[in-house]
């Protein structure tokens, strides 16, 4: 089934949210907070974070991802905590607390524990007994109908960070072997002049990282340290997933995941108003690299020729449903470190099935310091088939190794933001060695 044509399941009772969520997010929580928000009766959006550790106060987190909420066209929102209740409660409290504040109406409050669910909000015996009600996952109709439809939840977030873990034993060491050979053949067909370290390439080269955007500080390595607007964890609760999509959710009739998030807003860390980059289809810090290392300008033709060729041979094979060799895999890799060949990739990018399925094994299978480009286009083809988590994983994996890489922070900007993906519909262009432009810095106050 491809990703553009999702199920539909009904959810009519909170037991059938408690077995919807694992669906929408794509794996089980665990020590988790997760807000479903809807509009009318579908799902316009669905948020998952950490629960705040011991003692923290969850009051401005839960503030800052009620506004995010508030800015999905949503009207009322559940909230489901799963742990204990000594750390699920003050998290469920503060979040429901903000919405409330927000303008949204709290449908339930929602406690997960050892098999059981508790409400919150109702205190009828007959209904929600004081020890909670016992649930099975796996006899539920929602999730019966989810697995018959092709849907698949994970038994937990590390199980979707695996599908993005680096190759290792003897297929790392073949790689390793055919990107050598891939390097070398860079250089045979740039006289010399080309490297992965150079200029030429914004991934695999040392570098400072980007100016901080908006007073926020440089994006880190994907755990509670990603700071968001204000400075706190975007989602709110230690470990940033970013915010995880679910669209199309209907609690009386089915839900959908369809295309990611909801409409976002505010101008921050390079996002404008309308939920593209700031002043234009910019990113900062991409567009003054060419791939000979001469500075701004058109990279050589010899690597753009080579570097499209590439990318639509790699498409066509996978859209045939076969996967690339590793010269091919390596030989794309090392052409993806040149920004006009990984843009003509992105504009190609969609959230097709096969693109995921393409951009995931190269990923998996490129070397260390060259995931960059192979990563953002796995995270961007995930968020526009409304994959948010596993585009959350990918960016983590690419950030811990490139902090500095700025599609990376930007499409990460985008996910704790709640940006829709449909408002970036036509970008990156047609041609995508002219979409990313270096964003003007603004002068400092």
């Amino acid at each position: 089934m491809n990703s553009t044509e999702q199920p539909r399941l009904s959810v009519r009772s909170p037991a059938d949210m408690v077995a919807a969520v694992p669906y929408l997010l794509g794996f089980h929580p665990a020590d988790s907070v997760v807000v479903v928000a809807v509009r009318g009766r579908r799902v316009v959006f669905a948020a998952r974070g950490d629960l705040p550790a011991p003692g923290a106060n969850p009051g401005p987190a839960a503030r800052h991802l009620a506004q995010v909420v508030a800015r999905q066209d949503a009207d009322a929102a559940t909230v489901v905590g799963y742990g204990p209740a000594t750390r699920v409660t003050g998290a469920v409290d503060a979040i429901g607390d903000a919405l409330t504040a927000a303008g949204l109406v709290v449908l339930d409050a929602l406690r997960v524990t050892d098999g059981r669910w508790w409400s919150y909000l109702c205190a009828e015996p007959s209904c929600c007994p004081p020890e909670g009600t016992p649930y099975d996952p796996a006899a539920s109709q929602v999730s019966a109908a989810a697995v018959f439809a092709g849907q698949v939840a994970l038994p937990d977030r590390a199980a979707l960070a695996a599908q993005v873990s680096p190759v290792d034993g003897p297929v790392r060491l073949a790689m390793r072997r055919a990107t050598s050979r891939a390097r070398l053949r860079l250089a045979a067909l740039t006289g010399g002049t080309s490297s992965q370290s150079g200029r030429g390439s914004e991934a695999g080269r040392p570098h400072d990282d980007p100016e901080p955007v908006d007073g926020t500080a440089p994006v880190g390595n994907g755990s509670a340290d990603r700071s968001g607007p204000g400075g706190g964890p975007v989602d709110g609760f230690g470990s940033a997933d970013g915010f995880d999509p679910a669209h199309g959710f209907d609690p009386a009739d089915g839900f959908s995941p369809a295309d990611g998030f909801g409409p976002g807003g505010g101008q921050a860390g390079g996002l404008g108003p309308g939920g593209g980059p700031a002043g234009g289809s910019s990113v900062p810090g991409d567009g003054d690299v060419r791939a000979d290392g001469a500075g701004p300008g058109d990279s050589p033709r010899a690597v753009r020729s080579a570097g499209t060729a590439a990318v639509r041979a790699a498409f066509r094979r996978q859209r045939r449903g076969e996967r690339l060799d590793d010269d091919e895999v390596a030989w794309l890799t090392v052409l993806l470190t040149h920004i006009p060949v990984r843009d003509h990739a992105w504009s190609r990018t969609d959230g097709r099935d096969a693109d995921i399925s393409l951009w995931t094994d190269v990923t998996r299978r490129a070397e260390p310091d060259l995931i960059a480009a192979p990563g953002c286009l796995l995270a961007f083809s995930a968020w526009r088939s409304g994959h948010g988590a596993l585009a959350a994983v990918a960016l983590e994996r690419v950030l811990s190794a490139h902090p500095g890489y700025s599609l990376a922070v930007l499409l990460d900007e985008a996910l704790r933001r709640g940006v829709a993906p449909s408002q970036l519909d036509g970008w990156p262009g047609p041609d995508g060695g002219s979409v990313l432009r270096r964003r003007r810095r603004r002068p400092r106050g």
